[in-house]
């Protein structure tokens, strides 16, 4: 069986360039063991490998995939973001369920990348190492004397996780304007030139300082966001300055990257008041679970209970029009009543 998911996975490499990448997968399981809860745990760890490899299939070859495949259990648990439950059924000896898993995409990207599997393209980014060599010295960006950035030029194209990053060449020197000063205090007329010659938005200043004793201050600049962030490398090091202060200011900037893409997927959560007249507990229990469970809906806040009727809010995700359509499939039916809706 375990073959099959390996083919599966290794023919989704030849979708068009083009095709959306999905980072979830809906797997069937039918499990037996012992007893049911064994049954349970037993899926859900043959689902998660079997939707990592799903997953990652989309993004490098059959031979990594296979690869992949050798990796524990709690490794690939590693990757899981969440599971989600659909048509549960578990008793005796067995379990049967739908189970859909999401793997955390950043999480995988990056590993695949670090481990020379990734077949997808990476994030470009433009780095602009501005330097003071003195605390009472002036910032320095196209002057000879700008040691901090010969050393960024000297790693050429730099590859980190899904990232690559070059230091600015002396083609940027023909942008108006643009020195150590105008670099630091970036207008969005030099960020807009900057971005179209290197055909990227992601533009980093990188402002290295020395310090009275010799350590090295860097203040990392995101133009896009125009976020900051800084760390300080000390002198008494026995490995060079500069190279540790680029090594930890690639990772300063993987983490800025990372933070404005998770600011970019949150999702607005919308919230409507509802009314529903049940029949008992029991039946109210069973519709606000069937009603939870729908990938629209975030949660079920309970307000009040009297006269048959329950009255509460969701909590949900994306369009109305979608909500409503989720619960219609699931044997719901709803109408207005002034600021809430009746829900059957």
């Amino acid at each position: 069986m375990k073959y099959f998911w390996l083919i599966c996975a290794g023919l989704l490499i030849g979708l068009p360039a083009w095709a959306k990448i999905e980072y979830s997968a809906t797997v069937p399981v039918d499990v037996d063991a012992e007893n049911s809860v064994v049954a349970k745990e037993n899926a859900m760890i043959e689902a998660q490998r079997k939707a990592f490899l799903e997953v990652a299939g989309q993004l490098t070859n059959e031979e990594n995939v296979q690869k992949l495949n050798e990796l524990t259990d709690d490794a690939i648990a590693y990757f899981v973001q969440s599971v989600g439950v659909a048509d549960e059924k578990a008793g005796g000896t067995k379990y049967i369920a739908n189970l859909t898993v999401q793997i955390k995409e950043d999480l995988l990207k990056d590993y695949l990348a670090e481990n020379d599997m990734i077949q997808s393209e990476s994030t470009e980014l433009t780095v602009i190492p501005v330097f003071q060599d003195r605390p009472d010295g002036y910032p320095l960006l196209w002057e000879e004397n700008n040691e901090w950035l010969r050393s960024w030029r000297s790693k050429g194209q730099i590859k980190f996780g899904t990232m690559s990053l070059r230091a600015l060449n002396n083609n940027y020197r023909n942008i108006e304007n643009l020195n150590a000063q105008s670099a630091l205090y970036m207008d969005a007329d030099i960020y807009t030139r900057i971005a179209e010659m290197s055909g990227s938005e992601d533009v980093y200043v990188v402002y290295a300082e020395k310090q009275q004793n010799d350590d090295l201050k860097v203040t990392i600049k995101a133009e896009k966001t125009k976020a900051e962030d800084s760390f300080t490398v000390s002198a008494a090091t026995d490995a060079d300055l500069f190279e540790e202060a680029i090594k930890k200011s690639v990772m300063f900037i993987s983490n800025m990257q990372r933070e404005t893409k998770n600011a970019d997927d949150v999702v607005a959560v919308n919230n409507i008041n509802a009314v529903y007249a049940y029949q008992d507990m029991k039946d109210w229990l069973a519709k606000s679970k069937t009603i939870s469970d729908l990938p629209q809906v975030e949660g079920i806040d309970t307000k009040s209970f009297g006269g048959g009727k329950v009255n509460f809010s969701v909590r949900y995700t994306g369009a109305l029009d979608d909500l409503w359509s989720a619960l219609q499939e699931i044997g719901f039916s709803h109408e207005t009543a002034g600021n809430y809706f009746i829900i059957r």
